[in-house]
């Protein structure tokens, strides 16, 4: 017996070692609590005087395997007595789970368990004038069915032999003796994990831990350089949207001024006159505005006859043409004299119509 108690401790012992890489939560000193009820038999060795028994628990789960319990049973009275209960054995007891020693916790309870009880007490016996007090010893064992979705339930059958010794020495260990069959249900409270039992997580060493760690700032620093990037990128982004508006509103601005460098804007006189008609000053106003909304930009004014009359008076009359133009832009619209470059060219042949000739031609350039 001896020898078979120090294999159990020693097991209990190496359970952590062999089971290391796992830690059990839900073990705090209010968790694993629980409490049933339980009903059977009691009866002598010689299994007679069999009578009735109810039975109440209170115990506390240490850990998967090593649980402790005070429990009271009491038998009910068969017989004509002056009380209804025979007697009253109260028990402390400690169980362990053979089923989690030999086979490890598995993060909850089985379907089925069975678990080793030993204990001791105290047992009363009910006289008809009076009690009878003694020392109690059990040893026994609990087949445990655990039920519910989270094994909050369990439903037990547990025989024991109980021995009853009184101080004096003078009952007969063996007749006052006795079995015990009971069978009841156990409720499990909820523990700090949220469940009604232990549950396990992977335990990691402490290289492990360093490694993790040295993983995760790793990833962090890529986390804060991927963050940087976006935030320059933001930046950059609105940058460039800021000068695609202003380009929009700039563009929008000067929609009604812009004219095409390929263009030659043409502005024409009647024969024989270097005088320009009221009809063609809106020619002139949107050269000169767009010359005022682009201030790099020049212009060649070249003025241009009809071929009728001498060719001395149409060289003449071209170069007029032309300073007309330029006066004009400068004295009317204010543009810089030095940015128009006016000059006569005579008798113009750019049109098919001669009389299309009596004009100034403009050309852009920078």
């Amino acid at each position: 017996m001896k020898k078979t108690i120090l294999t159990l401790l020693a097991a209990v012992m190496l359970l952590p070692v062999s089971a290391q890489q796992k830690m059990v939560t839900g073990n705090k000193f209010f968790d694993n609590w629980y409490s049933g009820v339980m009903v059977g038999t009691v009866h002598s060795p010689y299994f007679d005087k069999m009578r009735p028994a109810l039975g109440v628990e209170l115990g506390k789960q240490i850990t998967p395997v090593l649980g402790v319990s005070f429990e009271g049973i009491t038998g009910i009275n068969t017989t004509a007595s002056s009380t209804a209960f025979d007697d009253l054995n109260l028990t402390l007891n400690g169980k362990i789970n053979f089923m989690n020693l030999f086979g490890g916790y598995l993060g909850q309870p089985r379907l089925f368990e069975i678990e080793g009880i030993v204990g001791a007490g105290l047992f009363n016996e009910f006289q008809k004038n009076h009690i009878d007090n003694a020392f109690s010893m059990r040893a026994g064992g609990s087949f445990n069915f655990n039920l519910g979705k989270g094994k909050q339930w369990t439903i037990k059958v547990r025989p024991a032999y109980v021995a009853v010794i009184d101080g004096s020495g003078t009952r007969d260990l063996y007749n006052a003796s006795r079995f015990e069959l009971m069978g009841g249900v156990t409720y499990h409270f909820k523990c700090s994990n949220g469940k009604h039992h232990m549950s396990t997580t992977t335990g990691y060493s402490q290289d492990e831990v360093d490694r993790l760690n040295e993983q995760i700032n790793e990833m962090r620093s890529k986390v804060n350089d991927l963050e940087n990037n976006v935030t320059a990128a933001q930046q950059t982004n609105e940058a460039l949207q800021n000068e695609l508006n202003n380009c929009r509103k700039n563009a929008e601005m000067n929609k009604g001024n812009q004219l095409d460098y390929t263009m030659e804007p043409v502005v024409s006189f009647r024969q024989n006159y270097a005088l320009l008609e009221k009809s063609q000053f809106s020619n002139l106003e949107n050269i000169a505005n767009f010359m005022k909304n682009n201030p790099d930009v020049k212009v060649k004014v070249q003025g241009y006859a009809s071929p009728e009359g001498r060719e001395e008076f149409n060289q003449k009359l071209s170069e007029e043409r032309a300073y007309t133009i330029k006066e004009i832009l400068v004295n009317k619209y204010g543009i810089e004299a030095d940015r128009i470059d006016a000059k006569g060219m005579g008798v113009g042949s750019n049109f098919s119509e001669p009389e299309m000739n009596r004009a100034a031609v403009i050309n852009f350039y920078k």
